[in-house]
């Protein structure tokens, strides 16, 4: 059996340095989230842009990543080997956007996803890393928190 992969595991750090060098105030971002077996995508605005020193910063951001990414690797500025990390608004990442509506605290998510744990976008530590929650409880126990501290 295969395993469906996320709609942004193919896309390449040149793809993703490309787009965000030429992003302007306004422009769409997407950040991509995956702590606590949860697979999100925030969509966001670019605010502001700093070439020279290869930042872009975002609206609204996330609570783990905060609001400034790197252009060149999409890592955060504030927690560089975290989790969330900024990715190509494609059509298949809108798509998949559009496919999975807004969850109140958490944004567009997939709560039992199995994406692809052998790929790892810039800026995302590799699954192997990870403890993975194998209890469907704990994974809700920390989704939970989430939307709690969003609230």
């Amino acid at each position: 059996m295969t395993r469906p992969k996320a709609p942004c595991n193919d896309q390449t750090a040149e793809q993703l340095e490309a787009y965000y060098r030429k992003v302007k105030p306004g422009d769409v971002a997407v950040i991509r989230c995956t702590q606590g077996n949860v697979l999100r995508y925030l969509l966001d605005k670019v605010t502001d842009t700093t070439p020279k020193s290869g930042r872009v910063y975002v609206e609204k951001g996330d609570a783990w990543a905060g609001q400034g990414f790197y252009m060149k690797s999409g890592k955060s500025t504030d927690a560089p080997t975290g989790q969330s990390n900024l990715v190509v608004p494609t059509d298949e990442v809108m798509a998949w956007i559009k496919d999975h509506p807004e969850k109140p605290g958490l944004g567009h998510a997939v709560m039992s996803y199995e994406w692809d744990w052998d790929f790892t976008p810039p800026g995302q530590r590799t699954g192997k890393n990870r403890s993975s929650f194998t209890s469907g409880r704990a994974r809700q126990a920390v989704i939970d928190r989430m939307v709690k501290k969003k609230q």
